[in-house]
């Protein structure tokens, strides 16, 4: 069960960074915005999930996987 959980959250993430980064193209017609400036949407995207991952454990082990 803990793998296939593994693997569902895994999928789920490479999933959503492919939907970014075909909206990309739509986002950057839409705002007017450079190459450069739109990868830090991307950009962005990626850092925030690598930051929020230690505090989610965090807050699991704290009040319980049930609870979350």
């Amino acid at each position: 069960m803990v793998t296939i959980c593994a693997m569902t959250a895994t999928i789920m993430q490479a999933l959503d960074t492919t939907i970014a980064n075909v909206a990309l193209p739509y986002m950057q017609g839409s705002l007017s915005a450079s190459q450069d400036q739109i990868n830090w949407v991307l950009t962005s995207y990626i850092v925030a999930a690598a930051i929020m991952t230690a505090p989610v454990g965090w807050i699991a082990n704290r009040y319980g996987r049930k609870r979350i």
